[in-house]
C-alpha cells in the first residue's frame, strides 16, 4: 500500500483514512466530523486519540453531557486501548438550569454558569498541553453559549491556544441545517461526513465523504466505511495509477485443454478480463475452474468469489469433473470466499480484494457470478463503473480476471448482462446448448479476443468426469448459435 513521509502529517489511526487523506491530517489544525446520531462520530474520535496515544502523545478527551465511564465503555466496545498515562477524559456537565433554557431562568444569562463552564474547560486544555485534543460533541457544548457570536469566540480561543501547530484539534457536531454548521464549517481547516442508511434488506451501509480540507490533496468522492469489533475501518474509493502500473512482455497463458486454447488462438492473455457467458448450466464456472487448476499447478495464486453458491459446492463439482481443488486450497493456491450479498457494500468488496492482490500475491481472480455481484451492490447506482475501475486496477497489476455472467433463457438471450457488461471485457467466451437429434447439447466459440487473433469456429464440447472435452469445428450445422440448428445439404 502506499507510504506517507511527510513529516508534518498526522496520522490518523484510522484504517483506510490516511489513505484517503493522502497520509493523514495537517499537524496543529482544527478539524469538524458532522454526522447524524450513530454514524460512528465518536469511535472516530476514540481511535483518533489512540492513534496518538500509540505514537507517545498526550491527548484530550472532552466529553459533553457523557461522563468518564462513558467514554471507556465506548472505547472498550471498539477494541481501542487508552493508555491513562497519555489519556485524559473531560466531561462537562450541564445543569438542569441550562437544560431548561433562557425562558426559565432566573438570572441573567451573565449571572449563570456556562460562562464558567468555558473557563474551566480551558483551563483544563492549558493544563493537559495535549498533542491532540477531541471535543465531543459541539452541539451539545453549544447549549452553554448564550448566542452563537460567544460560542464562535469560544471556538476561535481554542484555536489560538494552539496557534503555535502544537496540537491537532477534532470536533464532533450531530449534523442539520442550523447556522452552527455552516459556521463550523468555515472556521475549521477541514470537514469530514459521516452518513448510514438503510438500504433494503441487511444492515445499514455507511460512508465517508471528505467536505475540504485547506492545504492538502485527498480523494474526493464517497467512501465506504464499516464499524466493527476493532473500530471504523474505511475502504478508500479504488484509483487507477497508471504510472505505478507493473510492465512486463506479454504473457500467453495455457488454459490446460489444448482445443481450448485453439479457439483462444494460444491461450488467455496474462492481465487481461475473460468473461465467460451462457445459460444456466452450460459450464461456465467448470471453464474458469480448468484455468485456475492450471495456474495452481504453475504454482500461481488465485482468488474466487461465490456469489451464489457454497464453497463445499464448489469444491464437490469440481471433484466431480476431473478438477479437484482441495488439494490446492490447503496449500494456499486457491482461495474462496462466499460473498453474503446482504453484507458487503462495493467498497468492502474491494477492500477484501485489494488486500488479496496487494498483499497475498494473487495472480487470478475470479467473479462468479456477475449478476450475484450486481445484486450485492443493487443499491449502487453506480456499479457499472464501479466494476469497470475495478477491472482496470487489476489489468494493471497483471492480474487476470474471470467475470462469470449468465445468459437469460435456456438457449440464451442478448438481453441482460451481456449486453451491459460485454464492453469491460477483453476476450469473450460464449457458452451454448443446442438441440440436435432429440438431445440437448453444447457448444463453445470464442465471440471476441481484443489482443489478437481467435479461431472463429464453434465446436461441440460435452463434461464428465474426466473433465471437459472439446471437440472438431461444427462445419455441417448451421445456426448452431439460435439452440436449434439445421444441418447442410
Amino acid at each position: 500500500m502506499t507510504q506517507f513521509q511527510n513529516t508534518n502529517v498526522v496520522p490518523t489511526g484510522i484504517p483506510g483514512l490516511d489513505e484517503t487523506l493522502r497520509g493523514g491530517l495537517r499537524a496543529g489544525k482544527m478539524y469538524l466530523v458532522s454526522g447524524a446520531p450513530g454514524t460512528g462520530k465518536t469511535t472516530f474520535s476514540l481511535q483518533f486519540m489512540a492513534g496518538g496515544i500509540g505514537k507517545g502523545e498526550r491527548c484530550l478527551y472532552i466529553s459533553v453531557t457523557g461522563g468518564d465511564s462513558d467514554v471507556a465503555d465506548m472505547a472498550e466496545a471498539s477494541g481501542i486501548f487508552l493508555d491513562p498515562a497519555l489519556f485524559t477524559a473531560y466531561a462537562v456537565e450541564i445543569s438542569d438550569e441550562v437544560m431548561e433554557g433562557p425562558e426559565q431562568r432566573v438570572f441573567h444569562s451573565a449571572e449563570m454558569e456556562p460562562s464558567g463552564a468555558m473557563k474551566d474547560l480551558l483551563a483544563e486544555v492549558q493544563r493537559v498541553k495535549p498533542q491532540r485534543l477531541v471535543i465531543d460533541s459541539l452541539s451539545d457544548l453549544r447549549l452553554l453559549s448564550e448566542d452563537l457570536v460567544s460560542f464562535r469566540r469560544f471556538i476561535l480561543a481554542i484555536r489560538r491556544e494552539f496557534r503555535n501547530d502544537e496540537c491537532t484539534v477534532l470536533l464532533t457536531n450531530n449534523i442539520g441545517q442550523s447556522e452552527l454548521d455552516t459556521h463550523m464549517e468555515t472556521i475549521c481547516h477541514g470537514v469530514i461526513r459521516l452518513e448510514q442508511a438503510a438500504v433494503g434488506y441487511g444492515p445499514v451501509r455507511r460512508r465517508l465523504l471528505v467536505l475540504k480540507m485547506r492545504g492538502k490533496n485527498y480523494r474526493s468522492g464517497w467512501h465506504d466505511f464499516t464499524i466493527g469489533s476493532e473500530g471504523i475501518r474505511i475502504f478508500p474509493t479504488l484509483t487507477v495509477d497508471p504510472l505505478r502500473s507493473q510492465k512486463s512482455q506479454r504473457e500467453v497463458l495455457p488454459t490446460g485443454n489444448a482445443q481450448l486454447d485453439l479457439l483462444f488462438g494460444g491461450g488467455i492473455d496474462r492481465g487481461t478480463t475473460t468473461a465467460i457467458v451462457g445459460a444456466s448450466g452450460t459450464g461456465k464456472t467448470t471453464m474458469a475452474n480448468l484455468c485456475l487448476n492450471t495456474g495452481a499447478q504453475r504454482g500461481e495464486s488465485a482468488v474466487v468469489y461465490l456469489f451464489e453458491e457454497t464453497e463445499d459446492s464448489f469444491k464437490e463439482r469440481a471433484s466431480g469433473l476431473g478438477m479437484p481443488i482441495d488439494d490446492f486450497v490447503e496449500q494456499g493456491l486457491i482461495t474462496l470466499h462466499q460473498i453474503d450479498v446482504a453484507e458487503f457494500s462495493s467498497g468492502e468488496f474491494c477492500g477484501m480484494l485489494l488486500k488479496e492482490v496487494e498483499e497475498l500475491g494473487a495472480t487470478t481472480i475470479v467473479i462468479d457470478t456477475l449478476s450475484g455481484y450486481v445484486q450485492a451492490m443493487a443499491d449502487e447506482r453506480s456499479v457499472y463503473t464501479q466494476l469497470h475501475q475495478l477491472l482496470m486496477y487489476l489489468a494493471h497489476k497483471k492480474v487476470t480476471t474471470f467475470l462469470i455472467m449468465e445468459q437469460h433463457g435456456v438457449f440464451g438471450s442478448e438481453r441482460g448482462e451481456i449486453g451491459n457488461m460485454s464492453y469491460l471485457a477483453d476476450s469473450i467466451l460464449l457458452l451454448r446448448y443446442f438441440e440436435h437429434k432429440g438431445e440437448i447439447r453444447r457448444a463453445i466459440s470464442v465471440l471476441k479476443r481484443r489482443r489478437g487473433p481467435h479461431e472463429l469456429t464453434i465446436r461441440e464440447f460435452s463434461l464428465s468426469d474426466k473433465g471437459i472435452d472439446i471437440g472438431k469445428p461444427l462445419t455441417k450445422m448451421q445456426g448452431v448459435l439460435t439452440g436449434v440448428p439445421t444441418l447442410e445439404n
